[in-house]
């Protein structure tokens, strides 16, 4: 009995144990050399057939990152058709024409269109996502997009019309619905991510960004005053001080301390919202880890902007791989299945040469 009670025990103890998991961090495998090149053509190209050829050096850009996004050792795949986007393009085209047009005739047409054209705005990025998701693909196997049209015109439109009424206090809960309108209906193949986020962490976010807010514009503002106090007590000690140099100075200072503090808000805003929503969402037996860091992500945007303005934007795809590299090298898969496994149980319905789900009208702008 002791021996059976042991063994009993023993079982109790393996099944109650915890499965071992795997991690699989994501790698970006291209380089800034690589990219200036195919960036190098795509802007030649467009600027010689006046920004006709712009789908396909997106289309070219997006293949070349997706594919350097290595999983496992495999890169995923962009599968656009560049004259679908140029669709897209070509009727936002036509509609800005027709906007531009509309006030020789009357006033009023030109506001009723601006009007409509606000209230397509969650159309475009319902089909936008749909268009994106399912040209993204990894191992053959198609993502999808499967938010409603209804959850983006509430999410895109119906909130942001009660920004003014309450003030702005609902700007969180705004970037909450947006982010659980992406995340919540993302799938790959049949496996639909689950999204667990709730409010709370956003409103906490945004209430760091408003203290940081209240604290630039004070250095900025206690700057500039000792700059200017500078100035009064050369000029009472007969100090030469021309006034234009000393004014120069002081809205120098003011934007240099506030293009900084807006700089670190937006990454800390971003690595936050970042890292929360990913650790907040799982793809059936897959979760995620994202770890970026806001001081790393303020560094590069700065160090990437100083860049690009000595090199006269030559060093943009050197700016671009780098922020990259970083973003994409903090997120990891972590998964008690192995990714295979995960893989086929996924990837059995929907694969990457067939989804009848697309109709006429899906394009892609802007993203």
């Amino acid at each position: 009995p002791e021996a059976e009670d042991a063994g009993v025990a023993a079982l109790v103890h393996k099944e109650s144990a915890p499965l071992p998991q795997f991690r699989y961090p994501l790698r970006f495998s291209g380089s800034s050399s690589e990219y200036f090149r195919i960036w190098i053509v795509n802007l030649l190209l467009s600027l010689i057939t006046l920004g006709f050829y712009a789908p396909w050096a997106k289309v070219r850009t997006r293949r070349y990152f997706y594919a350097n996004t290595l999983l496992e050792g495999d890169g995923f795949d962009y599968l656009a058709d560049p004259k679908v986007i140029l669709k897209g393009y070509l009727l936002l085209l036509g509609a800005f024409m027709l906007y531009s047009v509309a006030e020789f005739f009357h006033v009023g047409i030109k506001i009723g269109l601006a009007i409509l054209f606000a209230a397509l705005i969650p159309w475009l990025i319902y089909k936008s996502f749909r268009f994106m998701a399912h040209n993204s693909a990894f191992r053959n196997v198609r993502f999808r997009f499967l938010g409603s049209l209804k959850e983006s015109y509430s999410s895109y439109l119906l909130f942001p019309l009660l920004l003014l009424p309450t003030l702005g206090l609902i700007f969180p809960y705004l970037a909450y619905r947006q982010k659980k309108y992406f995340f919540g209906n993302m799938a790959f193949g049949t496996t639909v991510n689950s999204f667990m986020g709730t409010v709370g962490p956003f409103y906490r976010f945004h209430a760091v960004v408003l203290v940081l807010i209240i604290g630039i514009f004070l250095a900025a503002g206690l700057g500039t005053g000792l700059i200017a106090g500078l100035g009064f007590f050369l000029t009472r000690a007969q100090v030469q001080a021309p006034s234009m140099i000393m004014f120069l100075g002081i809205a120098l200072a003011a934007y240099l301390i506030i293009l900084l503090g807006m700089t670190f808000i937006k990454q800390y805003l971003y690595s936050r919202i970042t890292n929360y929503c990913w650790s907040s969402s799982s793809l059936g037996s897959v979760c995620f880890e994202s770890t970026l860091k806001s001081r790393r992500l303020f560094w590069i945007s700065m160090t990437n902007i100083l860049a690009i303005i000595l090199s006269l934007g030559l060093l943009f795809p050197w700016a671009k791989v780098r922020r990259t590299r970083y973003v994409l090298e903090n997120l990891t898969l972590v998964s008690e299945l192995g990714l295979d496994e995960f893989r086929s149980t996924s990837g059995k319905e929907i694969g990457a040469l067939g989804d009848s789900a697309m109709d006429f009208f899906n394009f892609e702008v802007g993203l």
